[in-house]
């Protein structure tokens, strides 16, 4: 128990009686919360304490990083278009002949005792056109006979998942779950494949069964299109499958072997002249080919973009920059280094960018997955990822940005006068 001290107030004779705990408390400082602070150079203060300013340069950069990528997703789209509509050849080759209606007997003959070759497959051909993100593409629709249907079904990976195989000459087909889609039909629709660029047949089709699980396809009848299509351009093809996948890259050079060296195969030029033998990689270089202006466009659009967001950005950010010289120099003029300083905008500018380039990528990323789920694949259209050649075309964004910004400055702050840009202010 505390001793009792008597005391007098000044203004009163009255005594009060104060413990001496009271006292001891009066006496002890007072704590108070801590409140924490950033640093005064810390990289994030200025971002936290003026959010407005910092925002439009990182909204620059993450716009320019979204455009850049956005355009070579979409070139890349391009290829990735024709690959996979074309998809199908990976796992078998094509035997086929221009300006003439058959490949000549004895050629088929020696082709068709090479080791390597499983089953060979007549077929007729004739050209549909798809919808893509770069125009119409044209691809081939195969009539087979009957009991070849299941077979070229189960070589492209696909089964069949709903309706049934095309009856013998009825105007009949079997398509791919992606292509019904880019025709926007189902199973007992009619489609009009009509196009004036291509010989096409005059009636319309009807789609009575659907692929899924492999390759795209579609399939009909042989002796249908035998009979339907114009005699001048009805040409028999001849699908060349391989016991297995992996003899295929086999199987081709035998072919082409025997095409290449046809003098010593015993055959003359004028039996080979006309005959076409088509691998995946042949008939993607040959589309390819056909539409190399359009990459050529497509690629000096992307260059120009590239360079004249980039470049965009870097003056953006430098005049952001630019306006916080004053505060570099008041900085200065209370003492720091200007190695200090230097260090401080080297953390400051390479945050923002790196941060800036993350989020483009990321926004990008976010569009295309969307747009892709939400409209390209119910439409059966092909969308490329985000891939690592996209984020490469975007690099000289927050490269330039940053050298830009960063030469500037550096340049200014190792030239200024604290005392003269305090007076400015």
């Amino acid at each position: 128990m505390s001793t009792p001290l008597l005391t007098k107030s000044p203004d009163s004779s009255l005594s009060t009686t104060v413990s001496s705990a009271s006292v001891a408390d009066e006496v002890a400082p007072r704590e108070f919360p801590a409140v924490k602070t950033l640093p005064p150079l810390s990289a994030l203060t200025y971002y936290r304490r003026n959010a407005t300013r910092t925002l439009p340069v990182g909204g620059a950069i993450v716009i320019s990083v979204f455009l850049i990528a956005a355009i070579v997703t979409l070139l890349n789209s391009v290829n990735e278009t024709i690959t996979t509509n074309y998809g199908f050849v990976r796992r078998l080759s094509v035997l086929t002949t221009q300006l003439e209606k058959d490949v000549p007997p004895p050629v088929l003959k020696k082709i068709k005792a090479v080791p390597h070759l499983g089953r060979v497959i007549p077929a007729v051909p004739y050209f549909i056109t798809l919808r893509t993100v770069f125009g119409e593409m044209p691809v081939p629709l195969y009539g087979v006979d009957e009991d070849a249907m299941p077979v070229l079904t189960q070589v492209s990976g696909n089964h069949l998942v709903a309706g049934q195989w095309p009856r013998p000459n009825q105007p009949e087909i079997v398509m791919s779950r992606n292509w019904a889609n880019n025709f926007g039909k189902h199973v007992g629709e009619w489609v009009d494949f009509k196009n004036d660029r291509f010989p096409s047949i005059p009636d319309k089709q009807k789609i009575v069964g659907i692929l899924d699980g492999g390759e795209d396809l579609a399939i009909t009848e042989r002796s249908y299109l035998e009979l339907e299509l114009p005699e001048p351009v009805v040409r028999t093809s001849y699908l060349m499958i391989p016991p297995t996948h992996k003899e295929l890259p086999a199987l081709n050079s035998e072919v082409n072997d025997i095409l290449t060296n046809y003098k010593q195969n015993g055959f003359t030029e004028k039996q080979i002249r006309f005959i076409k033998f088509y691998t995946f990689d042949r008939l993607v270089q040959e589309f390819s080919n056909s539409i190399r202006f359009l990459y050529k466009f497509l690629a000096m659009a992307d260059g120009l973009v590239i360079g004249a967001v980039a470049l965009m950005s870097g003056f953006l950010a430098n005049i952001y920059f630019e306006q916080r010289l004053g505060e570099f120099g008041l900085l200065s003029a209370f003492g720091f280094r200007r190695e200090r300083l230097a260090k401080r905008l080297v953390v400051e500018i390479g945050s923002l960018v790196v941060i800036g380039w993350m989020f483009g990528l990321t926004l990008t990323w976010a569009v295309f997955h969307l747009l892709d789920i939400y409209y390209m694949s119910p439409q059966g259209l092909t969308l490329a990822r985000l891939d690592h050649l996209a984020i490469f075309y975007t690099l000289p964004t927050p490269l330039i940005v940053g050298v830009a910004s960063l030469a500037t400055v550096l340049f200014r702050l190792y030239r200024f006068d604290p005392i003269e840009i305090m007076e400015r202010r």
